[in-house]
């Protein structure tokens, strides 16, 4: 197998399989709420009562479904079959909520219609890995936007000591019980960060507590520098109107741990271009 070859394995392993077990995932992540409350606010100041919210990168619901409550038509895009799954699961115990999910990779989406707010939570555009998925990307999103629409997303900021820490070691080592079969269970980390390709390649280690199968699960994220960031943008065609380090406002400095990021769309920017530049 060619190098080429053993990189998108690694890279589709490291796209799908955190996504494989919803509800250890939602277990994971519950106390996670800062976010959600932020994309909360943004649609209420941004929007008119009852209008539309194209989330991509919807997962299991996590944003999605509090949106939905607050009133909002909320259409969720996702490629994992087992997050949509749990989705509405969850969306099951909720009447009138207006939700429309779509299986679909969010490179290549085409729904034939706009919107006034677009939004990718928590990460998920990190899972592009390269100039050309992000380039592919925005160019979906700028096909999805009304003109004068807002597109809101997050990522981490790159923390370069713990991109460099030792990949023969285990981090973050936690004691949990495990939603589904009550077990204790262990949880650590290990990373290996590929400078070259700015993709951190992040192990996920699951311990049974007392011996046994030791479950490991891949999970990768491309790095994005502020600087870079703001020019793949503007470059393919995106005015930043905020660019922040944390979803309490705070600007964006060497110690945020997030990138909490505004924009509108230049609508005299062509696609053909845009591919020119």
């Amino acid at each position: 197998m060619s190098f080429h070859e053993r990189l998108a394995a690694a890279l589709a392993a490291g796209t799908s399989e955190h996504y494989e077990d919803a509800s250890l995932y939602d277990h994971e992540y519950k106390r996670r709420r800062d976010d959600v409350r932020w994309y909360q606010a943004l649609a209420k100041k941004e929007l008119k009562r009852g209008s539309d919210i194209l989330e991509l990168g919807c997962g299991s619901g996590r944003t999605l479904i509090p949106l939905a409550r607050d009133g909002w038509r909320v259409t969720g895009v996702d490629n994992s079959a087992t997050m949509l799954d749990r989705c509405r699961e969850r969306l099951a115990r909720f009447r009138d909520v207006r939700v429309e999910l779509v299986r679909a990779d969010f490179r290549s989406l085409a729904l034939g219609r706009r919107f006034p707010l677009v939004i990718c939570p928590f990460n998920a555009f990190m899972h592009l890995y390269s100039r050309q998925d992000v380039e592919r990307f925005l160019e979906v999103v700028r096909a999805h936007l009304q003109p004068g629409g807002l597109f809101a997303f997050d990522v981490m900021n790159p923390d370069l000591a713990w991109l460099s820490r030792d990949p023969n070691r285990r981090w973050a080592r936690t004691r949990f019980r495990h939603p589904r079969t009550g077990k204790l269970t262990y949880y650590s980390t290990s990373l290996s960060y590929d400078a070259a390709l700015q993709i951190a390649f992040m192990r996920i280690y699951y311990e049974p507590a007392g011996g046994g199968r030791t479950r490991t699960i891949r999970l990768t994220h491309r790095q994005f520098f502020p600087l870079e960031l703001e020019a793949l943008l503007h470059y393919n065609g995106f005015s930043v109107e905020a660019h922040e380090g944390g979803f309490d406002g705070a600007p964006l400095v060497p110690e945020s741990e997030e990138q909490v990021l505004r924009c509108r769309s230049r609508r005299g920017i062509s696609v053909s271009r845009r591919k020119n530049i």
